[in-house]
């Protein structure tokens, strides 16, 4: 009976482990049968996942500019895990002046938002390490003019 029991525990473990990237997979995948262009309109229309997948393919084939675009509306309609990742892949960009002029108080601003905003503890997490390492990198304006715009949110006007 006990190891029927374990026997039934380690198989269910094996189910949820193989079956939870065939959910994930499902749940995107058609975020990845769709052409740059349908996902440029699905960015421009508010779905984060669109700009998230849409920017993440632009940034592999090098086109840095654009991905920044894409994060940058991404993070502006961040509703759920792909919009804040997109918050996150943003304030990278700046950080490391990625398709745009390098902006330590840009970058500094999106982590910030990303951490009041997000409940993934993984992202704040990580965000939180990033604010860390910025602030020893700017002067103390610099760093009050950030924590500024991010208390402004998300929009850029």
């Amino acid at each position: 009976m006990v190891r029927t029991i374990k026997q039934s525990a380690i198989l269910l473990a094996l189910v949820v482990i193989v079956a939870a990237p065939a959910q994930a997979n499902s749940k995107y995948k058609k975020y990845m049968q769709q052409s740059l262009g349908d996902l440029l309109l699905m960015c421009v229309e508010g779905d984060d996942n669109g700009c998230y997948f849409y920017a993440g393919m632009q940034a592999k084939q090098g086109n840095l500019k654009e991905a920044h675009d894409a994060y940058l509306i991404g993070a502006q309609n961040a509703k759920n895990r792909a919009g804040f990742v997109s918050m996150f892949q943003l304030a990278r960009l700046y950080q490391h002046g990625q398709g745009v002029d390098r902006d330590l108080v840009q970058a500094y601003r999106w982590f910030s938002v990303l951490t009041q905003l997000s409940s993934q503890k993984d992202l704040k997490t990580a965000a939180e390490n990033q604010l860390q390492k910025l602030a020893g990198q700017m002067t103390p304006q610099q760093v009050t003019l950030a924590e500024a715009l991010s208390k402004k949110g998300v929009r850029i006007n």
